[in-house]
């Protein structure tokens, strides 16, 4: 069969069979979002979660960001692959898998063959260090790495974050050839990587203004560095008083402030935004093959993997690609000590406590934006019910699923905690036992560590090949990185550049209070300051 006459299927359910026999068991894609998707053609629409939109475009959803209702966006039907199709994808370079992939989203109405494969090009080509820009090596025991910190910021979002760049960049130019409004005012938070991916993968847009907030004192220096030394003229740091949580919440009440939302032109970089979701699917598919011999899917080998996981996107595009039909036997949600997702799996219990500060600061986070997509699709794609225990949680700080919701997810996905010591024992462990070949940063670790306490709880899974997602480099974290493994062995780490020459940059950035009103007013001045240098410009020329 030709990849490129690859036919997506909408998925109607999930054949889970593979060596130990599992039975197929339907996913719940709503009517409605079927029909929809099969009346344009195989297009596939959007919808919020909560219901109070649909049948939205796929550049409607990228641009959009957030669903008016609060909700998040979802496609209302998944394209399906075959096991043949996914066996002649294996060898294909990143760039052009991540065009195959992605193309089963996308008709001419949202962007052409050609179109996709440009940017595809453009996004993953000569700024990742390693030409297979997510490769995947094997740690002393037979744990597969992914390696997903060889873009130009040394962290996983660079996957999504380069694609989201030059689609924002190509969709402005196209709104702006129809006549229409082509400017966007990115407004962001970030635990810590997210903003640096953002703005490397936004700066000197065009049409593109670009707000981060992070929380002041609760990054590595490393992580504030790479954002705030950044000085081009459409970037713009919010060291914010507070944690990234509140980071988080005041990017939400802006976009909940419709008037304020339409002024600027309000557009998300965040995983809330489902562009960022959809390119993260490709390392999985890509890790399978590398994880995998030819063949494999033909004969139904499963491959498990270990996300570190704190606002559940990533893990989130692992799910996704397992509903596409990528053979995926478990994914294994491995929290830092910030456990809520933990808590939830294990317990039943989502109730949101404070944030503890650790090792691992991206993920010091307890509130999951992106879980209430999986919630949704485990629910059923029920909106009513979704919106119901998504306000529940507003106003309690407490999710409480039925028990059937509780189940279904405990189908999809297991998990894991670790906490700082054990964070600290794997790095040196790993470290040790790959003669320095492999020094893991922190939220790496808990990939490692949240794989192997699986395999401790279920020997039988073994035999199954595991995957543990390596989600930036060491360098970002070396203070942690050189207390596990001690003074001597941290002296023999190469600082890699630009990292080395951070310190000692110009820098430069915004301190606010934790206080959604002065980040707005924040946002009109900084916009009102760069359109009247932008006319002055015009004027001069």
């Amino acid at each position: 069969q030709s990849v490129g006459a690859c036919r997506p299927m909408l998925l109607r359910g999930v054949a889970q069979s593979g060596r130990r026999g599992l039975v197929a068991r339907p996913v719940r894609v709503s009517a409605r979002g079927l029909a929809a998707a099969a009346a344009a053609g195989q297009r596939i629409l959007y919808r919020s979660t909560r219901g109070g939109q649909s049948d939205l475009t796929f550049s409607e959803a990228v641009l959009q960001g957030l669903g008016t209702d609060k909700g998040l966006l979802v496609p209302q039907a998944i394209p399906r692959f075959d096991a043949a199709t996914l066996e002649s994808w294996r060898g294909l370079p990143f760039h052009a898998l991540a065009a195959e992939v992605m193309s089963l989203y996308l008709t001419d109405d949202d962007l052409s063959r050609s179109e996709l494969e440009a940017l595809t090009a453009a996004s993953y080509g000569a700024q990742w260090r390693d030409e297979a820009v997510t490769p995947v090596t094997t740690l002393p025991g037979g744990m597969r790495l992914l390696e997903l910190h060889h873009g130009p910021t040394f962290a996983f979002k660079d996957v999504a974050l380069q694609f989201l760049g030059n689609l924002f960049e190509l969709l402005l130019a196209k709104r702006e050839a129809a006549g229409l409004s082509h400017t966007l005012t990115v407004a962001g938070a970030t635990s810590g990587d997210t903003g640096s991916s953002a703005i490397h993968g936004l700066r000197g847009k065009r049409g593109v203004e670009v707000f981060m907030m992070y929380p002041e004192g609760r990054t590595s220096p490393t992580q504030e560095l790479q954002m705030i030394s950044v000085l081009d003229a459409n970037i713009h740091n919010i060291a914010l008083a507070g944690t990234f949580d509140d980071c988080q919440n005041i990017v939400k009440a802006l976009f909940n402030d419709h008037a304020f939302r339409d002024s600027v032109g309000l557009a998300a970089v965040n995983s809330i935004n489902w562009a960022r979701i959809l390119a993260q699917t490709v390392y999985y598919v890509h890790a399978y093959h590398e994880a995998t011999s030819p063949g494999a899917a033909l004969e139904g080998t499963q491959v498990s993997y270990s996300v570190p996981t704190g606002n559940f996107g990533d893990i989130l595009a692992g799910w996704y690609a397992k509903q596409m039909g990528l053979p995926v036997r478990k994914l294994i949600v491995a929290t830092n000590e910030n456990d809520i997702l933990h808590r939830f799996f294990q317990a039943g219990d989502y109730s949101q406590l404070g944030v503890r500060e650790t090792l691992s600061p991206s993920m010091d986070i307890q509130i999951s934006s992106n879980f209430e997509r999986f919630l949704f699709h485990a629910g059923g794609d029920d909106a009513p019910a979704l919106k119901s225990l998504m306000d529940g949680l507003e106003d309690t700080k407490r999710l409480t699923p039925p028990p059937s919701l509780l189940a279904a997810c405990r189908e999809e996905m297991d998990s894991e905690r670790v906490d700082d010591a054990e964070v600290l024992a794997t790095i040196a462990d790993v470290h040790t036992a790959s003669a320095g070949e492999h020094t893991l940063d922190p939220h790496s670790a808990i990939a490692v560590a949240g794989a192997r306490r699986y395999l401790q709880r279920a020997p039988e899974e073994a035999g199954v090949p595991m995957v543990a997602l390596a989600c930036a480099h060491w360098a970002k974290f070396a203070s942690a990185v050189g207390r596990a493994i001690g003074p001597e062995e941290a002296a023999k780490l190469e600082m890699p550049e630009p990292l080395a020459s951070l310190h000692g940059k110009p820098t430069r950035v915004a301190p606010l209070p934790n206080d959604v009103s002065a980040v707005r007013q924040h946002i009109h001045a900084t916009l009102a300051q760069a359109h009247e240098s932008s006319d002055q410009e015009a004027v001069g020329a």
